[in-house]
C-alpha cells in the first residue's frame, strides 16, 4: 500500500509539475498542500474504519440510501475513468512531444491501455508486487537525476530567492485548490483498494507515511527543477523536469539525459493510470454485478472508452493542460475530493448519534 501511494501521488504531477505558480515559493505550497492532504485522509480513512469490508462506491448507499447513493456512485466511477483517460493523455502527449513525435497519438495510448487491461485483469495483489519492484527502480533514478544535476553545478540559489517576495496569497492560492487536489486529494480513489489490505489496521500509519513521503520527494524534485530552470521558465514549460535534466552536460560526455526523466514519468503515470482505471472498473463491477464469464467483455468495451475519451478530450496539449490545470481543480475535483466526503462524515455521524440515542431509549 505505501509503495501503491507513493508511485501514484508522484504520477502525472512530476510530469506537468506541481506548485510553479508560486513561483520561488512552490515548496512552501506543496507543504501546505501535503498538510491538507494528510486531513483528507484522515477523513477517508474515517469513512473507511465505518465500512471496512466494503469499497466507496458501495457505502454510498449505506449512507445515502439505495437511490442517491446509485447516482452518486456512477458519477464517482465515471469521475475515476475521466481522470484515468486524463492521465493517459499525458502520457501520450508527454511521449510524442518528448521522444516518439512521428508517433499517432492513438498507438502510443493503445500500448498503455492493453497494458493497464492486462494488469486489472491480474489483480490488485499483482499490480502492487509489480509497484515493489518499479518502486526499487524510481527511487534509483530520483537519486541518480538529482546526483547528476549537482556534479554538473547547475543548481542556482538566487533561482529560489527572495521567499514570500508578495506575500501568503500567490502561496495559498496556488496550494488551495489546484496543488491539494492534484495529485493529494486525488487519494480518494485508494477507498477503492482499502478493503483489499490483509493488515487493515496498519492503513493509517502507512497510507500518512506515503503521503509524507511522497510530498517531500515533490518538493525537492520541484524545488531543484526552480533552481535549474527559474522561476519564470519552470511555470512556463509543459514538462519541466525534462527541460531541467536536458541541461546535464558533464565534460560533454554524460548529456542527453532525457530517458531518465522518461523512465521516472513512465513508471508513475502507469501506476496511476492503472489505479484510476482499477477503481472505475471495480466500482462498475460492483454496481451491476458482472458475471465472470462476462468480465472480459466488459474490460474490452471500456478499455476502448478509455482509449476514445483520452484522444478526444481536448484538441492539443495546450488545452488539455488548460482544462486540467483551471477547470477540473475547481468544478470536478473539489466536489468530489472535499465537499461529498465530508457532507458523507456527517451524515454518518449524526446517523450514528441518532441510533444510539435510540438504543438508549429502548
Amino acid at each position: 500500500m505505501f509503495v501503491l501511494i507513493f508511485l501514484f501521488e508522484v504520477g502525472s504531477s512530476i510530469v506537468v509539475g506541481v506548485g510553479f505558480d508560486a513561483q520561488q515559493n512552490a515548496w512552501l505550497a506543496i507543504l501546505l498542500a501535503l498538510i491538507g492532504g494528510i486531513i483528507l485522509f484522515i477523513v477517508y480513512y474515517y469513512l473507511f474504519q465505518q465500512y471496512p469490508n466494503h469499497v466507496f462506491t458501495e457505502y454510498l448507499e449505506e449512507i445515502l440510501g439505495k437511490p442517491i447513493g446509485k447516482v452518486v456512485a456512477i458519477i464517482y466511477i465515471l469521475y475515476f475513468f475521466y481522470i484515468a483517460g486524463r492521465v493517459l493523455r499525458d502520457f501520450g502527449d508527454l511521449l510524442i512531444t518528448t521522444a516518439l513525435d512521428q508517433t499517432p497519438l492513438i498507438v502510443v495510448n493503445l500500448i498503455i491501455v492493453l497494458l493497464v487491461l492486462y494488469s486489472y485483469y491480474l489483480g490488485i495483489e499483482v499490480i502492487a508486487r509489480a509497484g515493489n519492484i518499479f518502486f526499487i527502480m524510481l527511487i534509483i533514478l530520483a537519486f541518480s537525476f538529482f546526483l547528476l544535476v549537482f556534479i554538473d553545478q547547475l543548481p542556482k540559489i538566487e533561482n529560489l530567492q527572495p521567499v514570500l517576495e508578495k506575500g501568503w496569497e500567490p502561496v495559498i492560492k496556488t496550494a488551495f485548490p489546484l496543488t491539494l487536489t492534484f495529485p493529494f486529494g486525488e487519494i480518494i480513489v485508494f477507498t477503492m483498494i482499502f478493503p483489499f489490505l490483509n493488515q487493515k489496521e496498519k492503513l493509517f500509519k502507512i497510507g500518512v507515511a506515503a503521503l509524507t513521503f511522497s510530498g517531500i520527494l515533490l518538493m525537492l524534485t520541484m524545488t531543484l527543477i526552480l533552481s535549474v530552470l527559474g522561476p519564470t521558465l519552470s511555470s512556463e514549460s509543459q514538462f519541466p523536469l525534462m527541460d531541467a535534466i536536458a541541461k546535464v552536460n558533464i565534460a560533454d560526455i554524460i548529456q542527453r539525459l532525457d530517458p531518465i526523466a522518461l523512465a521516472i514519468l513512465i513508471i508513475g503515470i502507469y501506476f496511476k493510470i492503472t489505479i484510476f482505471y482499477f477503481g472505475g472498473m471495480y466500482g462498475f463491477e460492483k454496481l451491476i454485478q458482472i458475471e465472470k464469464n462476462k468480465r472480459k467483455y466488459y474490460l474490452l468495451i471500456s478499455g476502448g472508452a478509455l482509449l476514445t475519451a483520452s484522444i478526444f478530450m481536448a484538441e492539443g496539449l495546450t488545452q488539455h493542460l488548460k482544462i486540467g490545470l483551471e477547470i477540473v481543480p475547481s468544478y470536478v475535483h473539489l466536489p468530489l475530493q472535499v465537499y461529498i466526503p465530508l457532507i458523507l462524515v456527517i451524515i454518518n455521524v449524526v446517523k450514528n448519534k441518532m441510533s444510539k440515542y435510540k438504543n438508549n431509549l429502548q
